[in-house]
């Protein structure tokens, strides 16, 4: 991609205006609404135009009946018309001098018939002859809170330096919504569907050379130019940390693909071995997604992979020890001298005292967690500590004792010498969720790296240690 075409990319997420096309007038809890519910809740302050044969008003906002009843330019227009309507729209836009169209609607050749198929093509021929640039279709879009820019009023308002293309629109909003609740926020998102015109070598170029992106996320379930976006990915694996998720991986993901966006999956051994010959972080789920990207935003990364594991109760201690053995990390021996500093205001009942240290029966007495923590700290020969504690492992009556012991053990872990990752397990019964939730949103506040799970913290700090050790081999070479 040349850098003329690199810096035209820009205005897909910074449009000086927005059409959004096919709006619906009479039903105000119809789909096609959700933009302009989005634009509206993120104060979208640049022009904005309503578009439906009917007419009519919005909200007190004018309904043109078609592109050229808009009296100014429109450069970028997010189409919610449907499938057969789409080529008489793109003739539209090309008359009013629109540079790009996100098609929304399905219909095309995700439907493997022979008619959306031919529509599909048939956008292609027209985006070459106007030279309008086509996200999509069957996708949602771009988010970007900097532009205020967004097809979900519910997404973080805030900026980050996190990228998303994601072939699916609700794996992308899942990312984000799940992601953004601990703490992850997002530079610039893409999701782009049956990839008609743009595509995700379009995108990743792009974002390999934007400074403001850091970490690049992918959810690709096939790719319309294997070289060249393998060139594509080389490229940004050199300037930008990047984490796959590939869809597909199964002969029955194959075929879901195929009628999900009308991709061709590729192998998933082909895949695997990408992503180890070009440094990029693998996952398997979008939880392991969004714990990855948490892991590499607010966790420092640990100088080794010995790692003192401190909680409460018996049997998670035992389950956490074996997760986080089994994705490569280790779970030394407490060394004596150290037991026995504990032992001094800790009781040997209830507590076990050995890495993982059970520290269940003296948790809640107040500051013994903090001062078995300092001591922890101190332990030379681990490189990174975890605390695990969940929800259901107490009355909700006594849950404000836990916020009380986290506040206290994050002002402690400020300081400390060594990287922290906390392991809250959230819990479904009403009255311990209601009582979680603000817990976990305190850890967030104070940008703490949060994990649902026993199993996700281990895999995601284990794979962020593995790509920062290649990454450091690589640069030693």
């Amino acid at each position: 991609m040349s850098n003329a075409v690199q810096q035209s990319l820009d205005y897909l997420f910074r449009p000086s205006s927005i059409a959004l096309a096919g709006i619906t007038v009479a039903n105000p809890d119809h789909w096609t609404r959700v933009f302009l519910d989005a634009l509206t809740a993120f104060e979208f302050d640049r022009p904005l135009y309503l578009v439906n044969p009917r007419g009519g008003e919005i909200n007190g906002r004018k309904v043109y009946t078609s592109m050229a009843d808009i009296p100014d330019s429109v450069e970028y227009v997010i189409s919610t018309v449907s499938a057969p309507a789409a080529p008489g729209l793109i003739m539209e836009c090309a008359r009013k001098g629109v540079r790009a169209v996100h098609f929304c609607t399905s219909g095309f050749s995700e439907t493997g018939e022979e008619e959306g198929i031919k529509l599909q093509n048939k956008l292609v021929e027209l985006s070459r002859q106007t030279g309008i640039r086509i996200i999509g279709p069957n996708c949602m879009g771009v988010y970007c809170p900097e532009s205020r820019v967004s097809f979900n009023p519910e997404f973080p308002r805030e900026s980050g330096s996190v990228a998303y293309i994601s072939q699916s629109g609700g794996n992308t909003a899942i990312l984000v919504r799940d992601a953004g609740l601990r703490g992850v926020r997002f530079r610039k998102v893409m999701s782009y569907g049956n990839a008609c015109d743009l595509n995700e070598s379009d995108f990743l170029e792009y974002l390999a050379t934007d400074p403001d992106t850091k970490i690049i996320a992918m959810y690709i379930e096939g790719v319309r130019d294997g070289m060249r976006f393998r060139k594509a990915l080389e490229k940004a694996a050199r300037e930008k940390t990047l984490v796959l998720l590939k869809g597909g991986a199964t002969e029955g993901g194959a075929r879901a693909t195929a009628s999900h966006t009308g991709a061709l999956a590729g192998s998933q051994r082909t895949w695997n071995a990408l992503c180890k010959q070009l440094n990029i972080i693998g996952v398997d789920t979008l939880p392991e997604l969004a714990d990855v990207l948490v892991a590499l935003e607010f966790m420092s990364i640990p100088e080794g992979r010995n790692v003192a594991l401190l909680g409460g109760g018996g049997g998670p201690s035992v389950l956490i020890t074996d997760q986080f053995e089994r994705y490569g990390l280790k779970v030394p021996r407490l060394p004596e001298d150290i037991r026995l500093k504990i032992r001094e205001y800790s009781q040997a009942a209830g507590n076990m005292l050995r890495n993982p240290i059970d520290y269940g029966q003296n948790m809640w007495e107040a500051g013994k967690f903090s001062k078995t923590l300092n001591i922890v700290n101190r332990w030379a020969d681990v490189d990174f500590i975890t605390i695990y504690l969940g929800a259901g492992m107490m009355p909700p009556e006594m849950m404000p004792m836990m916020a009380g012991l986290i506040q206290e053990v994050l002002e402690l872990t400020r300081d400390a010498s060594k990287p922290l990752a906390m392991v809250f397990v959230p819990s479904i019964v009403p009255r311990e969720a209601d009582v979680a939730f603000p817990i976990i949103k305190k850890l967030v506040s104070l940008k703490c790296p949060v994990f649902y799970s026993f199993e996700g913290a281990a895999k995601a700090i284990s794979a962020v240690l593995s790509h920062d050790g290649q990454r450091l081999a690589r640069l030693r070479a």
